[in-house]
């Protein structure tokens, strides 16, 4: 059975949404407090925080699914994942200049952490590449 759209219109849509809003809401929430664990060495509890924030994001993306965001047709998906490694492919330009201008505002390791971010969406771009090629899609 299809999940998507399957909330759309029905009398549990509000609840759906609710979850959808916690789930989400809850892994940006996660990803905020690993960042700070890192900082002060609770590398364990950021773990810990990481794997549940995955799980969270995964289960925000499935009852958007159920709400009907998002698209269900196969070509589409392919256009959309087309769209993000065409932003991951993209993004070191526009990376780089934000670091700069955080550079010349004298916070080198704030730019520090945004230029560590640039192989990581590089990387990003070359795992979607990986899966076009499998499948024998195009980027362009």
């Amino acid at each position: 059975m299809a999940f998507y759209g399957s909330a759309k219109g029905a009398s549990f849509e509000d609840q759906i949404r609710l979850l959808h809003t916690a789930e989400v809401k809850g892994s940006e929430e996660y990803y905020v407090l690993i960042a700070q664990a890192r900082e002060h060495g609770l590398n364990d509890l950021a773990d810990a925080m990481q794997a549940n924030a995955n799980e969270d994001a995964a289960h925000g993306g499935r009852y958007a699914s159920m709400l009907g965001e998002g698209v269900s047709a196969e070509d589409a998906i392919w256009d959309r994942a087309r769209a993000f490694w065409q932003a991951e492919a993209s993004a070191r330009p526009a990376l780089q200049s934000i670091a700069d201008k955080v550079r010349a505002a004298g916070r080198d390791d704030i730019a520090d952490a945004i230029e560590d971010t640039i192989p990581e969406e590089e990387g990003h771009a070359k795992r979607l590449e990986a899966v076009f090629k499998a499948h024998g899609k195009t980027l362009k």
